[in-house]
């Protein structure tokens, strides 16, 4: 067998492999990360984010992501930047190792990549960087040895080009150049050493022109998170192409030759899928994941999905999804105390972080005409977001406002929602709507923002309108608890 059709086997099964691991075990999470990040067809958009520092991995980022709302399509994008990773990097340490094993190694860093998502809080953008860093890394490594000076003039140019474009992980750039330089040319590579300290230069730079957040975000994974919290996996990503460049060399003196049996490669693979599957059943939060699956269905309506996958052992932040299914299937009074039972004024539970208590608060809120609170709620959830903006909190805070009489602060979001992909046939459609728009019956009180407490908040809007049996249920439910508490 012809060794490029190996490599197309080994890279075959890989996609299989990875493309099974992955949408089993971070399904729901994709259709989170679409609703984080917005994608504004709008050039002065564009040209506002791509000043900012990392702005093409940004934008690059969100691109991708408007499509993961498609099925299975968040599971192929993630995919294939697997394995355009582990493509990229293996040919680095081919280059260098002249062994198979390399590219078996190289799966490694797309490991610990997949086990940021497991954290809520790292973008995307942290992927889309990696990939902008492993292809310059590529392109640099592809200078001849007759051209060496001509290598050293684009790796000193883009590390400042690549720290405004893909962010802090330039640092990646940095080390690996320094490390490729001394792995081929000995000490005569020594002169590479320029390149961190070229990246140390840039990154004061733009922290005294405040074009970062500060130094903890300069040259750190911090700048991929929206809170510093449990961002490890991305440094073992980080420093595991260093690592593995060394590594390489060292296969490479050791005398492997590029006739080593592909097997190698297979079981490095096997190696690197195994590690990572290791810490994600270390890290992984089934009761988080549990949370995100519920949120999705119930933005999609889908009630019964709820209901029937519901545990009764559950945590108690998972109650109210499935408090608001089954009131819209007309069950949550007779049902109230089969699942674990919580007082209704506990509907907002509080979740594992803000963003997805806040968008728990607009979509229950919004079910029960609790117009004020719910534009709250998907106010503060739309300004938390990671990305550009969370459309389904802009569809709230459109007819929230619509409700509420504000047509004019409405149409200000329906208009960054005509300039999206997959949402401005809705924005076009509420535009279209809004002079014959009919507004609810609400409560005398002037917007009803818990004048009375939550409980009176309720009974005014079921005073306003009689008719609203989702809210009628919660109502009752509320009463019936209340009374067991006492």
């Amino acid at each position: 067998m012809k060794e490029r059709t190996k490599y197309i086997i080994l890279y075959a099964a890989s996609a299989v492999a990875i493309f099974l691991g992955v949408h089993f075990t971070q399904e729901y999470r994709f259709f989170n990360i679409e609703s984080n990040d917005l994608f504004i067809y709008d050039w002065d958009h564009i040209s506002e984010v791509i000043r900012q520092t990392g702005g093409l991995a940004t934008l690059l980022a969100s691109f991708l992501s408007q499509f993961m709302r498609i099925p299975f399509v968040g599971t192929i994008i993630v995919t294939a930047l697997y394995l355009l990773s582990a493509w990229l990097l293996g040919k680095i340490l081919s280059k260098i190792s002249g062994s198979a094993l390399s590219y078996g190694l190289a799966f490694l860093p797309a490991g610990f990549l997949f086990l940021c998502m497991e954290n809520d809080y790292y973008r995307f953008q942290g992927h889309a960087a990696f990939i902008l860093v492993l292809a310059a890394l590529t392109a640099y490594v592809s200078i001849s040895e007759q051209r060496v000076k001509f290598r050293y003039a684009a790796g000193v140019i883009l590390i400042p080009v690549l720290y405004h474009l893909a962010g802090s992980i330039s640092l990646v750039f940095a080390v690996s150049a320094f490390l490729w330089e001394i792995t081929q040319r000995g000490f005569k590579g020594l002169l590479a050493l320029a390149y961190p300290l070229i990246l140390l230069l840039t990154a004061f730079i733009y922290v005294r022109l405040s074009l970062t957040s500060g130094w903890e975000h300069s040259l750190t994974p911090f700048m991929y998170y929206d809170w510093p919290s449990t961002y490890f996996f991305p440094v073992y990503a980080w420093t595991s192409v260093p690592s593995l460049i060394l590594l390489a060399w060292l296969i490479g003196f050791m005398k492997k030759k590029s006739g080593d049996p592909l097997w190698y490669a297979s079981a490095a693979f096997v190696l690197s899928f195994c590690i990572s599957g290791y810490f994600y059943d270390i890290v992984h939060s089934r009761s988080y994941y549990r949370l995100i699956q519920e949120q999705h269905w119930a933005m999609k309506g889908e009630w019964d999905r709820i209901i029937e996958t519901a545990d009764r052992r559950q945590p108690n932040y998972l109650i109210s999804y499935l408090n608001l299914a089954l009131a819209n299937k007309g069950h949550l009074v007779d049902r109230l105390g089969y699942y674990n039972p919580q007082p209704v004024s506990k509907v907002m539970f509080p979740t594992p972080n803000l963003k997805t208590g806040l968008t728990l608060q607009s979509t229950v809120y919004m079910a029960w005409n609790y117009y004020s609170a719910a534009r709250q709620a998907a106010f503060d959830a739309d300004m938390v977001t990671s990305g550009m903006h969370n459309p389904h909190q802009l569809k709230v805070l459109v007819l929230t406002n619509l409700a509420l009489g504000s047509p004019e602060v409405a149409e200000k979001y329906i208009n960054i929602l005509e300039k999206t992909l997959f949402y401005r046939a809705w924005a076009k459609d509420m535009k279209n709507r809004i002079p014959d728009y009919r507004h609810p019956v609400l409560p005398a009180t002037d917007e009803y923002v818990r004048y009375d407490g939550l409980k009176g908040d309720m009974r005014d809007i079921l005073d306003a309108d009689p008719s609203n049996r989702i809210l009628a249920q919660f109502y009752e439910a509320y009463s019936l608890l209340e009374t067991l508490e006492e």
